[in-house]
């Protein structure tokens, strides 16, 4: 979620390390069967040479009649050479991060491209200049997150160095996010899960077109973090992906999850939607008209208007997000909702790795610490009951609210009350449980009651805990507007691993050479390419057992050796009272 930062565009060739070549004819140049592109050269954390390829289009713009519809796969570049050197940086989808302070909106409706990183190949044909010899590698196809409401593959966010010291491809996308990714009428004007079906699109594009830049269509991970972990999850849960990709990887993220559960009443949402954007007669006309005319509002005023969900609220409210589809919808992508497909057992049987942080709740906690300096007890009252709602999305349980004020707040005083510094720790919890533990533990539990009732050898299903702290962490940012003078240390917090897997030049400076922190980003990123390679998590694992229907998890930990700091060790995460009482506030 907390990947939804947004930087404006810097040049990109700033980040490089080594010369700016002068000529095209010395930079990297593949074709594939949209046209040939050129690229630029990168250096990884160890100073070694990769290729890069930024801005690569794999849809069509989704303006005017594609707004609010399934992406279309593009055209043949018109150009004669596709500049990918990412000279000219392409801008994230349209967004408005509700993080930040303000109700800001960046980005650009025309956002449908990705980046694509390679080792440099070993020999390269002469006629083609595309690898053709070596052996081909495993490709890692990353889904950013931010709430389905923000997020980029930027690399001043994204950056790929720390990856590229080991034999990987790894592919970043782009996919529309908030109301233009995920609005939905409920019907077939509008279906939804468009931003969805974007990273499915993304998905066909590499399967297509990895084979040459040197990786093996047959050896495709798809990674994501937060709502691109949940998107991880989703797409497993489309059975049109089969062939796509081999293995997945959800970093703090469930498609279980209740920020991730599908709304009620599309329709009327929808009506609501367009009445706050000020169309006249939203809640009579047809959804088809409701539709075409917001299509002809501005982009980004059409983003704004998210404005009046909030009623003042200064906390993040997730609006949009994955819709249940009907089944007469063409290509639909979800027809019933992810709790019932995954209970089922209805998702692609590929090895899968997931995983949580100690303190993944911060992301969603923090932002009281600025909430309670600007409004009164009566207001934070009513806010933190309609967010308890909020949060709880998918509960038909009367007594939800009772029953959390008494696991979490039993000594508060008054409600209004619990909105203080000194209870961030209890809301912390509260989210840790209900928005990030339950949800994965519940998508293994069930996992592995699937599997016992298998006649058929099943994938194995990893779990991790990233318990690993160092230098840098996201903590100082989840207060609302990113105060500084709210910043609190939350310890290890939502976000935080991606540190290690990416650089990230535009919040953290680079880790020094040799230090902890570049030792177990190395280490982290290679257990992850391992993964990707061989489909198992660690050796350690391979001969563990499950207890209590629950496979043991590995835990990154900090170890008191700098020469070898991030430790790795069998731990068991399970808690059985953890999911008795969310079990209990999702019964009807």
């Amino acid at each position: 979620m907390a990947l939804g930062v947004v930087v404006a565009p810097v040049l990109i060739l700033l980040l490089f390390a080594g010369p700016v070549w002068a000529s095209d004819q010395n930079l990297p140049r593949i074709c594939i069967e949209d046209g040939c592109m050129i690229g630029t050269w990168m250096k990884s954390v160890r100073n070694e040479w990769f290729e890069a390829f930024f801005g690569i289009p794999f849809a069509k713009p989704p303006v005017g009649e594609l707004r609010f519809a399934n992406p279309v796969p593009n055209d043949r570049w018109a150009k004669k050479q596709l500049d990918a050197t990412g000279r000219f940086p392409k801008p994230p989808c349209v967004q408005v991060d509700l993080f930040t302070n303000g109700i800001g909106v960046e980005g650009n409706e025309d956002c449908l491209y990705l980046n694509v990183y390679r080792p440099i190949p070993a020999r390269k044909n002469p006629v083609t200049n595309n690898a053709t010899a070596s052996p081909k590698l495993p490709t890692v196809v990353y889904i950013h997150g931010g709430g389905y409401f923000s997020g980029t593959n930027s690399p001043l966010i994204l950056g790929p160095e720390k990856l590229m010291v080991h034999p990987v491809i790894l592919v970043t996308i782009a996919y529309r996010v908030g109301l233009l990714g995920f609005f939905s009428t409920g019907d077939e004007a509008a279906s939804g899960n468009f931003g969805l079906k974007d990273q499915r699109l993304a998905l066909r594009w590499v399967h297509r077109n990895i084979r040459i830049f040197g990786g093996d269509p047959r050896l495709v991970t798809i990674m994501g973090q937060s709502a691109g972990g949940s998107s991880v999850q989703l797409q497993m849960m489309h059975l049109g992906n089969e062939g796509l990709f081999q293995r997945a990887i959800s970093l703090s993220g469930s498609a279980l999850a209740p920020w991730s559960t599908p709304q009620g009443n599309l329709e009327r949402l929808a009506r609501l939607q367009a009445t706050i954007a000020g169309i006249k007669d939203a809640n009579t006309m047809s959804t088809s008209k409701l539709v075409k005319a917001l299509r002809a509002i501005d982009a980004k005023r059409l983003a704004s208007s998210i404005a009046g969900f909030t009623n003042g609220s200064l906390f993040p409210v997730f609006v949009y997000g994955p819709t249940v589809e009907k089944t007469t919808v063409k290509d639909a992508f979800l027809t019933a909702t992810p709790q019932e497909l995954w209970s089922l057992g209805a998702y692609l049987p590929v090895p899968w790795l997931t995983g949580i942080l100690p303190n993944d709740g911060s992301a969603l906690s923090a932002p009281f610490l600025n909430l309670t300096t600007r409004t009164s007890g009566a207001e934070t009252s009513i806010q933190l009951d309609a967010l308890l709602l909020y949060i709880m999305r998918g509960t038909n349980n009367p007594n939800a609210v009772p029953l959390l004020k008494e696991r979490f707040f039993s000594n508060a005083s008054s409600f209004g009350g619990y909105l203080t510094k000194e209870n961030i720790g209890s809301l912390t919890k509260l989210f840790n449980e209900g928005a990030f533990y339950y949800p994965m533990a519940l998508s293994v539990k069930q996992q592995f009651q699937h599997k016992k009732g298998s006649s058929t050898s099943s994938p194995a299903t990893y779990v991790y805990k990233f318990n690993y702290k160092g230098q840098f962490s996201y903590s100082s940012f989840f207060a609302t507007g990113y105060n500084s003078t709210l910043s609190q240390d939350f310890g290890i917090v939502h976000s935080d691993d991606t540190i290690y897997i990416f650089r990230t030049p535009a919040l953290f400076p680079d880790f020094q050479r040799g230090s902890p922190d570049a030792q177990a980003s190395q280490r982290f990123t290679k257990f992850l390419v391992d993964f990707a390679r061989t489909g198992y998590a660690d050796e350690l694992l391979r001969s563990s057992n499950a207890r209590d229907g629950f496979p043991l998890a590995i835990e990154f930990f900090n170890k008191e050796n700098k020469q070898d700091p991030l430790g790795l060790r069998l731990t068991y995460i399970y808690d059985k009272d953890i999911l008795n009482f969310w079990t209990t506030i999702y019964s009807s």
